[in-house]
């Protein structure tokens, strides 16, 4: 797994990784939950691997947004799963920026899980997300049911 390999490449202990991740529904948290537990396997028992999800319309509520965003500034691993859209939605932008304004230097890997191609197309998203990322100085990391690539 592609991310496992730029997860051990990170300026971090190898025996402690912190992911945060917002999701959309059901189907987009079982696939973090995958995605996390794929990973965690793969860095062994000897890591530490703790996890912290937020629902999107939990993002909606000012105060839990600022909460997520401060999770997000500490965390080495910042996942996004959303369904197909071209515009990401506006608590999700908001909690973005949110983490940028407190992400000091730390190193980050931003992850997006994504529908396959057949469900349609989200370039704007990944355009959008793309920006984050370089914003951020952050690695970014798309996969989906249709393979996986880095910018």
């Amino acid at each position: 797994m592609q991310a496992t390999l730029r997860v051990r490449q990170m300026d971090r202990a190898a025996n402690r990784v912190c992911a945060v991740a917002a999701y959309e529904d059901s189907m987009t948290e079982a696939r973090i939950n995958e995605f996390c537990s794929n990973l965690a396997r793969q860095l062994g028992e000897a890591c530490e691997f703790n996890k912290q999800m937020w629902l999107l319309t939990e993002l909606r509520v000012p105060r839990l947004r600022a909460i997520a965003a401060l999770d997000a500034a500490q965390a080495d691993l910042l996942i996004v799963a959303v369904h197909h859209c071209e515009e990401l939605p506006a608590e999700l932008e908001n909690w973005f920026e949110q983490w940028l304004a407190k992400k000091a230097n730390r190193k980050t890997l931003l992850i997006a899980l994504l529908d396959s191609l057949h469900a349609g197309v989200s370039a704007g998203l990944r355009t959008y997300l793309e920006n984050i990322a370089r914003k951020a100085h952050a690695e970014f990391l798309v996969q989906s049911e249709d393979g996986v690539s880095y910018t």
